[in-house]
């Protein structure tokens, strides 16, 4: 189970690439829970891109099974953000 501190990392990680607020208040259908699914099930950096991942190919970067859990615990917790924002 990944860290705050490794959670944080990924925060930080995929905000530079590109995740930030404003994007992410554009993901009204789910995709950024799709995209926690999608690493909570990779297990490695080899892990074939899933058919739901709801974002572009070459964002799909999987890594060690526990920066992959790191990831998908920071697509969660911007996706509480985003709903935080919205109501």
């Amino acid at each position: 189970m990944p860290d705050q501190a490794d959670i944080d990392d990924a925060l930080t990680r995929l905000r530079a690439e590109g995740y930030t607020d404003a994007a992410n208040d554009q993901q009204l259908y789910g995709e950024l829970t799709r995209a926690a699914t999608c690493y909570e099930a990779a297990d490695g950096a080899n892990s074939p891109m899933p058919r739901h991942w709801p974002f572009a190919t070459a964002a799909w970067a999987p890594g060690s099974p526990g920066a992959n859990t790191a990831t998908a615990a920071a697509f969660r917790v911007m996706d509480a953000e985003r709903l935080a924002r919205a109501s």
